[in-house]
């Protein structure tokens, strides 16, 4: 009977000991995230000089003693970090797997303490064998070319940003319609759109690339594609500024012209024939001009009229 009832009260502490250790404080966790790699400290609030238990997501991990820091895992620091002795969990070199729901217990009154949800900020290195995908694979002058960014595992969600010859697109050319999913639009491919393309995934953990060479060699094969688009291509030649620019040059020039040879043409040729004299090309016959009705100069007399002159002998 004795040893029954001993028995009943070693199961009974051990229960009791294993609740202690599974229950978990009912505390809201305030969100903490670290770029991995890096070095955090986390502290059991309100901060005594007793004892205390960590535990992460209802696991013991360590126990912090009095003011002495204590080390997840024993890590070392990478570089000269320096975490003052006050009784601080110091997680060097953080890790994916440090993930976690981390709270304390303090010996003296068994209390829990703050609750941490630790989140770990990181951006994976693309796979080698991953590469900027293009659509269609041989480039087609005037047509529409998307090229893809293999976009690694990452947290928080990561930034893309596209260079083309080591130079923002927002530096180059309005043709560039990039998104945020990693997917950059060349709504009509031309020459001018060779060179080397790279797309950069990064937040403030960690940044990765990845490149692409679209080389004119390419356009080969495609050469014969580019007869029944002519239409296309030629859309496309319209909606280049540069050409719309030449052509008002060429409209404006024309016009001027013809305007010259209108009124050269509309001169009355029922009038006597007039004799120039050099002096002429520095004089203003008026009726070149309608609007002005008095000459730059006094024009002098030598224009005569042709029925004056002497006769010829």
């Amino acid at each position: 009977m004795h040893q029954c009832l001993i028995l009943l009260l070693l199961l009974r502490s051990i229960f009791y000991a294993e609740a202690v250790h599974t229950l978990a404080p009912k505390k809201t966790p305030s969100e903490r995230l670290v770029p991995i790699g890096s070095t955090t400290a986390l502290e059991c609030e309100p901060y005594t000089l007793a004892n205390a238990t960590w535990h992460r997501d209802g696991h013991v991990i360590t126990t912090v003693e009095g003011h002495k820091n204590a080390v997840l895992e024993g890590r070392r620091p990478r570089g000269g970090e320096r975490i003052p002795e006050i009784g601080f969990l110091v997680i060097y070199d953080v890790r994916k797997e440090d993930e976690g729901r981390y709270y304390c217990q303090r010996a003296n009154d068994t209390k829990w303490g703050e609750v941490f949800q630790l989140k770990v900020a990181y951006v994976d290195e693309i796979d080698p064998g991953q590469k900027i995908t293009i659509n269609p694979e041989v480039p087609i002058l005037g047509r529409p070319l998307v090229l893809k960014c293999p976009i690694p595992s990452a947290y928080p969600p990561p930034k893309v940003t596209w260079t083309v010859n080591s130079l923002p697109i927002s530096h180059i050319s309005s043709d560039y319609h990039a998104t945020s999913n990693g997917t950059l639009t060349i709504a009509h491919f031309s020459y001018h759109h060779f060179g080397f393309f790279e797309c950069h995934v990064n937040n403030f953990a960690g940044h990765a690339s990845a490149n692409t060479f679209i080389d004119s060699r390419e356009l080969t094969a495609s050469i014969e594609s580019l007869k029944p688009s002519f239409a296309a291509g030629c859309s496309a030649a319209l909606r280049s500024s540069l050409f719309m620019f030449l052509l008002g040059c060429l409209v404006t020039s024309a016009a001027v012209l013809i305007y010259l040879i209108c009124a050269v043409c509309l001169l009355k040729p029922g009038r006597p024939r007039r004799v120039l004299r050099p002096t002429f090309w520095s004089r203003t016959d008026p009726r070149l001009a309608p609007g002005f009705r008095k000459a730059v100069v006094p024009l002098p007399d030598c224009f005569v009229n042709a029925r004056m002159l002497p006769p010829s002998s």
